[in-house]
């Protein structure tokens, strides 16, 4: 048990920097693409850090089978290059052992990463999709950009201000234009307020856009008959710039996909999915266990290189297959199950060639 509490806490603290790492890399490349959506009016800059916690708990169960794979062959590769585990064999502690005790860690990462990809996956993605659908008229102002013309509704509507507040709430300066049908020729209606913000009325739950203190004109391009209108209070009720929401397989809830033999491809390949990471932690650890052994002359970081390769080459074909099974390529039974029996067997062969060693 004392070595077992000794080896949990290598792997686990390697583990631990390792993923605060890969997370802070994924997230800020993540950030940056939300940035460039927000700068380009598809989505509001307020809802961005309530999308980059969203996308936390799904990259960390995707994150964590790599990490405790490194984890394993960066530990125990140490412990190989300063000669501690070739003290622990002499007194006993054998490979079956570290074998078993390295299994025990991976099954309660199992554990973990099952939870987030089978049951805080979907929610997740649903709640993702509620929040990209209803940022409401607020999506309006709270993407448009200060001192730029903003079009939408394909350029029949165009909306400007000239500042904004801090929280992007509240706007200043406003001209808005919109182009209406008036005896099948095109009117413009231009609205100029001092002030603008949202709001969504009680009784009926929809949402409009609040211009106080401003002027309405109202005519045909070209012809001198316009009307002006001075108001105090403007609502007007317009459409905010639609992000366009998929529905797919990520929203739906793991017993919806079942059995695991589903008809629908589509269905059993997302099925397939949420359980093919989880197994990745103990296919992975089949393999760093006895790739982990180095010789002290070569380094710890000897087996290193190979396993990073291994593990791309394996994390790249859980995409293609999961692919082959949606477009019906290879059948539902074989799916993607064959990648980890290949891995496992990879795993297999290289703890026999150890023991050959060994022996």
């Amino acid at each position: 048990m004392l070595i077992f509490r000794y080896l949990a806490k290598e792997v686990f603290i390697t583990l631990a920097s390792l993923t605060t790492i890969l997370m802070l890399i994924f997230m800020s490349n993540q950030f940056v693409r939300y940035l460039s959506r927000a700068a380009s009016g598809q989505i509001p800059f307020t809802i961005i850090m309530k999308l980059m916690m969203l996308e936390m708990p799904n990259l960390m169960g995707l994150l964590l089978p790599l990490g405790f794979f490194v984890a394993l062959l960066i530990a125990y590769g140490r412990l190989y290059a300063d000669s501690e585990m070739t003290v622990l064999q002499a007194c006993g502690y054998g490979p079956s052992q570290l074998l078993k005790h390295s299994f025990i860690m991976a099954f309660g990462l199992f554990l973990l990463v099952a939870t987030l990809m089978i049951w805080a996956s979907p929610k997740i993605a649903i709640e993702r999709a509620r929040l990209l659908r209803t940022s409401g008229i607020q999506t309006l102002i709270q993407t448009v950009i200060p001192g730029r013309f903003t079009a939408i509704s394909g350029g029949k509507q165009v909306f400007y201000v000239e500042s904004m507040s801090r929280d992007h709430t509240r706007a200043e300066h406003v001209f808005l234009a919109r182009q209406v049908i008036n005896d099948n020729k095109p009117q413009w209606t231009i609205v100029w307020a001092d002030k603008a913000f949202a709001e969504t009325e009680s009784a009926s739950n929809e949402d409009y856009l609040v211009l106080l203190n401003g002027n309405e004109y109202e005519g045909l391009p070209g012809q001198a008959n316009y009307q002006v209108v001075d108001f105090e209070r403007y609502q007007a009720r317009l459409p905010h710039p639609k992000t366009a929401v998929q529905s797919d397989m990520r929203t739906a809830e793991t017993s919806s996909l079942l059995p695991l033999l589903n008809p629908d491809p589509k269905k059993a390949a997302e099925l397939q999915w949420r359980l093919s990471v989880p197994l990745m932690v103990l296919t992975l650890t089949l393999v760093a266990v006895p790739l982990s052994r180095v010789n002290p002359r070569s380094g710890k970081f000897a087996k290193l290189l190979p396993a990073i390769v291994l593990y791309i080459v394996y994390a790249n074909f859980m995409f293609i297959a999961r692919n082959w099974v949606v477009a019906g390529k290879v059948p539902v039974w074989l799916g993607m199950w064959w990648i980890h029996v290949v891995v496992a067997a990879i795993g297999l062969l290289l703890v026999w060639r150890n023991q050959v060693k060994l022996g």
